[in-house]
């Protein structure tokens, strides 16, 4: 029986101890290891919680398998974990059904009620959890976390650190243009993904930004901050704040060259990314020719400019407006700047070059006057 520690001690982390004692009596559990020094020293479960330099120490050698639902917080305490001189194991229900043509990497944890088809590559540490379903041909990266209830269909590859909520549904792709969910993208609960996510947080419960298929995916939700048991929790309280104005805030139906219903206008609207609860002014210009991202809670005053595209001395590049920046009216933005989260830019300014998070800028050009935090 091969001694195995679990790291964290939350909600998933418990789940994971049941799964290793459903494996046959195959593993013994002898800790959980948390970095939290509240719960070192304390028992969940009847299993004590040690600090990762004690458990090393004590438990030698031991196998170890992340009990963290968030990608990116696994990745962290795993490459920890292994660097303590812990390796890294799978474990696999033994209700679960899945066919010989898999290549599975170090780390995996697959929950019981999940069925896995044929030609499936998974990378390491990828999480997959209670009654999901992987078509063929599904490539999931490394730490990629698949929530309870997801179902995937074929041709579908998800990059490294990819988060999918409860109930998510992918439709397939094929072998000539699968569906691509980029690095770092997380997926909301009960989404449902017909075309490919390049980058962004996405929720199965908004209308499309554009009013019809154009785009392909469907809503978004804001990202949260992650708990102990790597699920997300509470929003950033400043942003719900903002969100509350807009209690009835649809996607505007963008036209390409056309006033929108509040009278702006987009250029070259498949380049606009357009972020969810965002407030753009009246008689606002977008040239998106060579891509414009515009953030969830960005508010942008009236008869602004955001360019791309600059005739005047040639220069072009992408424009990005980060989460909750603000842009003043009657300012102007110059083709490759990017304006940081948080950021403020006052009005009748001049925009030319890149606005750090959180910095209040004004000016012809824009000159940097404080720091909101």
């Amino acid at each position: 029986m091969k001694q195995i520690a679990i790291y964290g001690a939350g909600g998933f982390a418990r789940e994971v101890a049941w799964l290793a004692e459903s494996c046959d009596g195959d593993h013994h559990v002898v800790c959980f290891v948390d970095d939290n020094p509240v719960l070192v020293g304390k028992q969940v479960n009847g299993i004590p919680v040690m600090s990762l330099e004690d458990a090393a120490g004590r438990f030698a050698g031991a196998g170890i398998v992340s009990g963290i639902g968030s990608p990116k917080a696994r990745a962290f305490v795993m490459e920890k974990a292994v660097v303590a001189g812990f390796m890294p194991v799978s474990l696999i229900h033994p209700r679960v059904e899945m066919s010989r043509w898999i290549e599975m990497g170090e780390g995996t944890v697959i929950c019981a009620g999940c069925i896995l088809t044929t030609n499936i590559q998974i990378g390491k540490q990828v999480q997959i959890n209670l009654d999901c379903t992987v078509g063929h041909d599904v490539v999931l990266g490394d730490y990629t976390t698949l929530a309870p209830g997801v179902h995937v269909s074929g041709w579908v590859h998800f990059g490294k650190r990819v988060y999918v909520g409860t109930g998510a549904v992918f439709i397939n792709g094929t072998e000539e243009s699968p569906l691509l969910i980029a690095d770092d993208v997380i997926i909301g609960a009960g989404a449902c993904v017909i075309k490919s996510i390049s980058c962004g947080t996405w929720g199965g419960c908004r209308p499309s930004p554009f009013g019809g298929e154009d785009d392909g995916k469907i809503g978004r939700e804001e990202d949260q901050p992650i708990g102990a048991d790597g699920i997300t929790g509470c929003g950033n309280t400043e942003l719900l704040l903002s969100a509350d104005r807009f209690s009835n805030w649809q996607y505007p139906v963008i036209e390409d060259g056309g006033l929108t219903k509040y009278h702006w206008l987009v250029q070259h609207k498949d380049k606009l990314q357009l972020g969810y609860l965002t407030d753009i002014g009246a008689f606002t210009y977008i040239n998106a020719k060579h891509g414009v991202t515009i953030g969830d809670f960005v508010q942008i005053g009236s008869h602004c400019s955001i360019y791309s595209v600059s005739t005047i001395d040639d220069k072009t590049g992408p424009v990005v407006l980060k989460k909750n920046c603000k842009v003043g009216s009657h300012s102007t933005i110059m083709p490759g700047v990017t304006v940081g989260e948080n950021a403020v830019v006052g009005s009748h300014s001049f925009v030319n070059r890149d606005v750090t998070d959180d910095a209040v800028v004004a000016g012809v050009p824009a000159k940097s006057l404080t720091q909101r935090r």
